[in-house]
């Protein structure tokens, strides 16, 4: 019997709450080459759950069918989300690779549940070059774990920028 690959696929799990900040997240993925084949994010226009589906058992499917990167959107809004803490669970149970994002006003001292608080994250309070040295690692390591085609890197700079400056 053979063993399937599974397709990788990326996992934005946040609050509905922190919903303004996913969607510039999501414009900058979208730079990147990542779609609605290879990216799931609830509260994004055409990036969610279809129209009919069981919100539980699309999710379930994620989890099992694909190759998860799962993206932590850290706030104390993620967790005061009983279904965020639901993902988070989900993602560790089945040991998924996973990068954490920490939203401004949230510090390390306040991650708890299955992520690791002393796993390096990405900080949007960081210092400005600190920040994007650690976005540049994710765009890198986005694009080698879904073959991307390569960005040109003013192209890149100017979208990182432009994120950073809107949160």
């Amino acid at each position: 019997m053979s063993m399937q690959k599974k397709t990788p696929k990326l996992f934005i799990s946040h609050s509905t709450l922190d919903q303004s900040y996913v969607s510039y997240l999501v414009r900058l993925l979208e730079l990147l080459g990542l779609n609605s084949d290879n990216l799931f994010c609830s509260s994004a226009k055409g990036y969610g759950i279809p129209l009919g589906r069981n919100i539980y058992d699309y999710l379930r499917e994620q989890f099992q069918d694909f190759d998860l990167r799962v993206l932590f959107i850290l706030s104390d809004n993620y967790y005061d989300s009983v279904a965020s803490m639901n993902e988070m669970g989900a993602a560790w149970v089945l040991q998924h690779k996973y990068t954490s994002i920490l939203l401004p006003r949230f510090e390390f001292k306040n991650i708890k549940g299955a992520i690791d608080p002393r796993r390096i994250s990405i900080n949007l309070d960081a210092p400005e070059t600190e920040l994007k040295d650690k976005l540049n690692g994710l765009k890198d390591t986005l694009s080698t774990e879904f073959s991307l085609l390569p960005v040109k890197e003013t192209v890149w700079e100017a979208y990182r920028d432009e994120f950073i400056e809107k949160v």
